[in-house]
């Protein structure tokens, strides 16, 4: 496996800023997969697991040291280690597994659905069955394939709340109120900027970005899902979005120094991934 991460840079992120102790894991995670590097995802992911609440450098190192030593074996024999570390996963594991994939998630309509696809896949390579529910396959030349009683017990978004989140009216209204909260005063500006451009270009992003998607909280809050969406255009050359998103983060009650702190991280580990910018990438 190529691996870019390494047990010092591991350690480099736990320990990147204060402010981000509750959500680097998820910016790094982000940052790889809009930069597509998707391998790097299930590292960050076990060491994220195995770390918990450690705050002492040292044994920061050491556990880092551990997990890329781990991903250096042969991949039957990394799942077999894997499967056996969490025969009794915790809370935290299953919070944790939680808001790796609806991080990663969100990555779709921002950097493309393929490189979500692949390292949502990548994750799931090495997520072990303790810490996922196995569910009845899908058979989309069925019926019950386009019948939404059938993700009722399946998808997060629906067990938590299926009459809500499958109402598009609700979902939508959620999304705009989240929308306006974001841009606040220049909502209608960005709004009818879009709608301009082409009517449909808002209304999908409103219906099944906004709405289902970037305003759903109940795994992520709609401030991580701010920090998420800074780190997966920070590489991408996309000022004029990113601009706007720094701003909105403040809108929402993200500190400015969280949101710098973010940006940094994610130009860090874009760097790592190779990228370059065309212009100095833009912050607050």
């Amino acid at each position: 496996m190529n691996q870019i991460l390494t047990a010092n840079r591991l350690a480099q992120l736990s320990q990147f800023h204060p402010s981000l102790k509750d959500t680097w894991y998820l910016i790094a995670a982000v940052t790889f997969s809009v930069c597509n590097e998707p391998q790097e995802i299930p590292l960050l992911y076990h060491y994220t697991i195995m770390l918990k609440n450690e705050t002492v450098v040292a044994n920061q190192i050491t556990i880092s040291q551990r997990v890329i030593a781990m991903f250096n074996d042969p991949v039957d024999s990394i799942k077999a280690k894997v499967n056996k570390m969490y025969l009794n996963p915790s809370e935290y594991d299953l919070k944790l597994t939680a808001k790796f994939r609806e991080a990663i998630l969100r990555t779709g309509p921002l950097a493309g659905l393929p490189k979500a696809i692949n390292s949502m896949n990548k994750l799931a390579e090495y997520t072990p069955p303790s810490l996922t529910k196995e569910h009845e396959p899908i058979n989309p030349f069925s019926s019950s394939a386009h019948d939404l009683n059938t993700y009722k017990y399946s998808v997060e978004r629906l067990k938590s709340s299926f009459n809500k989140e499958t109402d598009i009216a609700f979902t939508t209204e959620r999304g705009l109120k989240h929308w306006n909260k974001i841009y606040n005063k220049v909502s209608p500006k960005v709004v009818n900027s879009l709608y301009s451009a082409y009517p449909d270009l808002w209304y999908y992003t409103l219906t099944n970005v906004y709405g289902p998607l970037f305003s759903y909280d109940d795994i992520i809050s709609s401030q991580e899902t701010s920090l998420i969406i800074i780190a997966a255009l920070v590489p991408q050359d996309v000022n004029p979005q990113l601009r706007g998103h720094l701003k909105g983060a403040i809108n929402l009650g993200c500190k400015p120094e969280t949101i710098e702190a973010v940006r940094n991280l994610a130009i860090m580990v874009a760097k790592w991934c190779g990228v370059s910018w065309k212009s100095d990438v833009v912050k607050l």
